[in-house]
């Protein structure tokens, strides 16, 4: 996906989370009120990055921009509805794209390998009844996240230069929910997460540090349990 398609994209995600924070919808049922459970799955998408890239014993940096195509998520949470219309729920999600032959700077690691992350984060979504049915619901949030890791990796011949560190963000999630009978449901989804500005150390043998920004959109199914 081209970076103006992922910027379309994006643009239309938030002018949908914004209409849908300032409907006046109807709230969830009591009874869907309770703790639940998801497993998650998505396909991935990030519009190439800009990196800056130091290293000791040369003066100043270099900011080449890395390619970046798709991949997948995959993760879970636990939540629990607070009142008809608002629930609120804790995450992990795993979440990697992949990155073609590239060469970070001259005399520094090359080769293709993935941009990926672990997340924790914790979300408040509220609840609409746009589809006039007590079985589907709409719903748009937001999150606020850390990503526990945040990893480049360059591989060439075998061997695998990488870079990682760590950092606080925010994510905007928008979808719905359809419930199976009592208790299972499927969820689908997109959400974009934005962590900025994080460093990223060299690891095992990767010489010099990194800093960029780490933003992936993704498009998720979930597939769910009210307890």
């Amino acid at each position: 996906m081209s970076s103006n398609k992922v910027s379309s994209f994006r643009m239309g995600t938030g002018c949908a989370l914004l209409a849908l924070a300032g409907a006046s919808g109807v709230g969830t049922a009591a009874d869907a009120q309770g703790w639940y459970a998801t497993g998650a799955f998505g396909y991935v998408t990030q519009s190439d990055q800009q990196l800056t890239y130091t290293r000791p014993g040369v003066a100043g940096s270099v900011s080449p921009s890395l390619p970046l195509d798709t991949g997948f998520l995959a993760g879970g949470s636990i939540g629990r509805y607070v009142s008809e219309a608002w629930r609120i729920e804790a995450e992990f999600m795993y979440q990697s794209v992949d990155h073609p032959v590239f060469t970070l700077a001259a005399g520094g690691p090359s080769g293709d390998g993935n941009y990926a992350s672990t997340s924790i984060a914790f979300n408040a979504l509220r609840e609409f009844d746009l589809f006039g049915s007590p079985r589907a619901r709409t719903y748009a949030g937001l999150g606020a996240v850390y990503a526990t890791e945040v990893d480049v990796d360059f591989e060439s011949n075998g061997v695998e230069r990488s870079y990682s560190g760590s950092g606080s963000g925010f994510q905007a999630l928008l979808g719905a929910r359809y419930l199976w009978g009592e208790r299972a449901f499927i969820d689908t989804g997109i959400r974009y997460l934005l962590v900025s500005n994080v460093d990223l150390d060299g690891e095992e043998g990767a010489v010099g540090k990194i800093k960029a920004d780490y933003e992936p959109l993704a498009i998720t199914v979930s597939f769910g349990w009210r307890f």
